[in-house]
């Protein structure tokens, strides 16, 4: 118990560091920087996040549960094959736009749509590098990334601001500091996994056979709920402009730093442990389900009260009067981020008890649920505020069925368990 607790620490501790140098410099970066930047940045981050979490096939939730070494480093040399093709294609389709001039709004004409690929590529080769990591415990490895990654990205986007690159500027420094965090981990570890796919072989093909359901159903299920996340940006930036779309994006990057620091310590210890907690007792796997949950809800409530406090109080002295809505915003989102928090961490419980299929239909779901607000708001054409207030609570209750189905596949899981321990005994 007090190893699990350590790691917890260890992760937290260090994104805490990683993600506090950001938030140390968010307000130089937003003078930096103007609201237009932030949200154009926002769509190509979303974008590139987009193409790299589903590029690699979500072969990097399959590391931490592999049953051997040499099986999670195929894994992770799959998603990286299959990630330089899931990019190739994207180059290539991006060329097509841009000669066929699909994109004719000045404003975004300037943003390097060609970046998408970089970034996708570079966010793909840190999670796998920390996916491998993770698989053999390597916690303080892990955190040292995240350092370097938030280190060299904060570094950059000063760097670059400074040269008046606008959106540019944190583009390119996002894409550097994802491939310097997953150097920081591969050089240490690179003669080793060498030296094991020399003794062993690829066996790319069977690797593909035994973990297909997670390009096959996961990586589906990624593009949906992704495309959710990052849906309301690109709504934003269509219906209102990129100032009302810089507003959401800083919102979600100053507010979710602290909240994701913590929310991802913990799903990155759930996801290496999560085969301890199937080796326990069987009626127990719900009941610590939802004790995490609980947990994560009553924390979620304090840090996103905190956070709301701050916006509203010194927002606009923190980011300078062209943010001086930021308070507004915080408020008006405040229960979409409590419920992202509580949930998000334990989010791939259905993936790893094998109900991908359930994962699936609920992330096409909830991207139905999030079209149809911004068809009813552009409909009926609602205000900002208005469209911020109908957004969280359609995400919010998405969320709450999502948490009751991962429960009620825990209490089945548990069921089938038992079921088959009765067996063997009779």
């Amino acid at each position: 118990m007090r190893q699990k607790y350590s790691s917890y620490l260890t992760l937290a501790s260090s994104a805490a560091l990683a993600q506090g140098l950001l938030l140390a410099i968010s307000p130089l970066i937003t003078r930096l920087y103007g609201p237009e930047d932030v949200g154009g940045f926002g769509v190509i981050l979303g974008l590139g996040a987009l193409v790299g979490s589903v590029g690699t096939g979500r072969l990097e939730h399959a590391i931490p549960v592999a049953r051997r070494g040499i099986d999670a480093i195929r894994i992770a040399l799959l998603g990286a094959v299959l990630v330089a093709l899931t990019s190739t294609l994207s180059i290539a389709l991006i060329s097509l736009v841009s000669a066929w001039g699909l994109v004719e709004d000045p404003d975004w004409q300037k943003f390097p749509l060609m970046a998408i690929p970089v970034i996708a590529s570079s966010l793909a080769f840190f999670q796998l590098v920390n996916a491998l990591l993770l698989r053999q415990h390597a916690y303080r490895s892990v955190g040292m990334n995240k350092i370097y990654q938030g280190g060299v990205t904060g570094l950059l986007q000063l760097l670059l601001g400074w040269a008046a690159l606008g959106s540019s500027g944190l583009i390119w420094a996002q894409a550097l500091g994802y491939l310097a965090g997953g150097w920081s981990g591969l050089h240490r570890s690179l003669f080793r996994w060498g030296r094991a796919i020399r003794r062993q072989g690829l066996c790319l093909r069977d690797t593909f056979s035994r973990y297909r359901r997670f390009p096959l159903v996961l990586a589906p299920a990624a593009l949906f709920n992704l495309a959710s996340q990052h849906f309301p940006v690109l709504a934003l930036g269509y219906i209102y402009g990129l100032y009302e779309a810089g507003l959401y994006a800083l919102v979600m990057r100053v507010c979710g730093a602290p909240l994701g620091l913590l929310g991802q310590a913990v799903s990155q210890v759930y996801a290496s442990e999560f085969r301890t907690f199937l080796g326990g007792r069987d009626e127990l796997l719900a009941q610590k389900y939802v004790a995490m949950l609980a947990r994560l809800l009553g924390l979620g409530v304090i840090v996103v009260g905190a956070l709301v406090l701050v916006m509203n109080l010194w927002g606009t002295w923190l980011f300078g009067a062209r943010w001086a809505n930021i308070g507004t915003v915080t408020s008006l989102l405040s229960m979409m981020l409590v419920m992202d928090f509580a949930t998000t961490p334990v989010s791939m419980t259905l993936g790893y008890l094998g109900n991908g299929r359930t994962q699936l239909a609920w992330d096409v779901g909830r991207l139905v649920a999030v079209t149809c607000v911004v068809v009813a708001v552009r409909h009926l054409s609602l205000r900002f505020g208005q469209f911020l207030v109908l957004l969280a609570v359609v995400w919010s209750l998405s969320l709450l069925i999502h948490a009751w189905l991962t429960y009620r596949a825990c209490r089945v899981a548990g069921a089938a368990k038992s079921a088959l321990a009765g067996d063997r005994t009779a």
